[in-house]
């Protein structure tokens, strides 16, 4: 990407003061280096955790039956570092023992003071990126009292997906597994069903010709050998499948657990808990697709699909489906994050401006967001409208409905009134990847948050999706550039996780000024007048 301002942008890079200097070299190994970065708007750093160094993918957390708050972090593979062998890092927690990155555990129950409790370690040559959690309580044959934690292995041996006992955070124990699955990456677990939705594919014949289609599981008993249920893919996707090789799942969203799942859809034609928001492509080729629940699943699990498990008809794999949106070649479909009964503010009318009694325009909205590379090519976020799910009778496309009424951009100019400059100069990767999954934190349906790489972490008010704006962010601070908020995840409390791609660590933030007053979310003190 050329940028008229390239120029300006590298002079202020050159001209660093020894001020800023200073707090880009703050040490991102130290518990306590929770200095403000000082490229920031309406958002502040409560803790941090080093991850001793692991490079993450996906922060997730639980609240314990006794009341504590834990986080855990996916992890990326490891380079060569310090003389230990690729793939491992030291433990300190284990004696200084080098071990391959798999899962890290945090108590963050005290946000400005988030401490490491053990490191689950991956296996050599398999990658542990994703996490998700449920309590005991919720799972129907889990044991009342303790944790449990679904976690992916992508390659290697031991390539599937684990759950893990998680209930004593200092001595986990693997509770079950099920292994010989490709392609296993972002995971959905319903917790009060145990029904599971997993990207991948069987590993022996007959073989998906889209290794990475989605693979549904009942686990509902987390010490057993999960049931396997179907897989399910775009159509061609499958071992009879034809024609090109459809583009791969990076993940699904059921709304089965939102806590408005018997409410309608705001069209009226099915209820929120019966849809799923599945999105396939990653950076490019991208799909939005919304797919019935019921349909997708055998009467054995309350649903009507009765096709082949293992290779079904492109009729069957489309039974599902009740609406879809293509993206164009160049945007992917990394995160598909449902709101639900969103009222814009502007389209509101007011008792004593309009006559009678109108009723509100409300909109079921998807946060969609494409996986960016660099500044050769822009990778944004989108909000989808889902209201109209489908336009089935029209001929030439029945299954559209969804459209995108805005995109969550950052010009890579605006990081110029900032030392570091230029976001496209400043290395790394620029642009959106993920965005928070939690029904339950307290700017749902107000605020969303995007993790953009070198830009760091976004806060969009959405309360009119026909026009997001940002309403904050936080860029951390890290010696040499070398960082890239990779993932973000919001608790219930409020508190703002964000994991880095490269090895600085999980911070916690908090929003303050204007954006904390749009929702209701206090994570840590709440002594925070306004920010510009």
């Amino acid at each position: 990407m050329v940028l008229s301002s390239c120029n300006k942008s590298k002079g202020r890079r050159v001209a660093l003061s020894a001020a800023a200097l200073a707090v880009l070299a703050l040490s991102a190994g130290s518990a306590l280096a929770i200095d403000q970065s000082g490229e920031q708007k309406n958002m502040k750093l409560v803790g941090h955790a080093d991850l001793q160094g692991r490079g993450a993918y996906q922060p997730n957390f639980i609240k314990y039956p006794d009341g504590r708050v834990i986080a855990f972090a996916g992890l990326h593979p490891s380079p060569n570092l310090n003389g230990v062998p690729a793939g491992a890092v030291k433990n300190p927690l284990n004696g200084n023992v080098a071990e391959p990155n798999g899962t890290m555990i945090i108590d963050i129950t005290n946000p400005k003071n988030p401490v490491q409790k053990f490191h689950i370690p991956g296996s050599a040559g398999g990658t542990y990126t994703m996490v998700r959690l449920c309590l005991g309580s919720d799972l129907p044959a889990g044991t009342t009292g303790h944790v449990y934690m679904l976690r992916n292995v992508q390659g290697g041996s031991l390539s599937g997906y684990e759950v893990w006992d998680v209930t004593n955070v200092s001595a986990p124990v693997l509770a079950s597994a099920i292994r010989g699955l490709r392609s296993t990456h972002k995971s959905w677990w319903e917790c009060k069903t145990g029904i599971a939705y997993l990207p991948g594919s069987k590993s022996t014949g007959p073989l998906w010709r889209q290794s990475q289609s989605m693979v549904i599981l009942d686990w509902s008993n987390p010490a057993a050998t999960p049931v396997y249920i179907r897989t399910h893919g775009l159509p061609g996707g499958q071992p009879s499948g034809t024609g090109p090789v459809p583009t791969s799942l990076h993940g699904a969203i059921s709304a089965h657990e939102h806590p408005n799942a018997a409410d309608k859809l705001v069209s009226g034609v099915d209820a929120i808990g019966n849809r799923i928001y599945a999105a396939w492509g990653v950076g490019s080729n991208g799909v939005l697709q919304i797919l019935d629940r019921k349909k997708l699943l055998p009467p054995a699990y309350g649903g009507t699909f009765s096709g082949d498990a293992d290779n079904p008809t492109d009729t069957e794999l489309l039974s599902a489906q009740v609406g879809r949106m293509d993206m164009s070649p160049d945007q992917g479909g990394h995160t598909s994050m449902p709101v639900f009964g969103l009222a814009p503010r502007s389209l509101q009318c007011s008792s004593s401006a309009c006559p009678g009694t109108p009723s509100p325009d409300v909109r079921d909205i998807v946060v969609l967001t494409s996986e960016a590379g660099n500044c050769d090519s822009q990778h944004w976020g989108f909000i989808v409208d889902v209201s109209t799910e489908n336009s089935i009778g029209v001929k030439q496309d029945p299954w559209q409905g969804p459209m995108v009424l805005s995109t969550l951009w950052v010009n890579p100019q605006s990081g110029e009134k900032y030392p570091r400059g230029n976001y496209c100069l400043r290395g790394q990767r620029f642009g959106t990847h993920s965005v928070e999954e939690n029904f339950r934190n307290p700017y749902y349906g107000k605020l969303t948050f995007t993790a953009y790489f070198n830009a760091g972490v976004r806060a969009w008010d959405i309360r009119d999706p026909q026009g997001a704006v940002e309403a904050g962010f936080y860029v951390p601070a890290a010696p040499n550039n070398t960082y890239m908020t990779n993932n973000v995840e919001v608790d219930n409390r409020g508190c703002i996780i964000i994991v880095d791609r490269i090895g600085n660590g999980m911070d916690i933030l908090k929003l303050t000024g204007k954006a904390q007053k749009i929702g209701l979310g206090k994570c840590g003190d709440d002594d925070d007048g306004d920010d510009d």
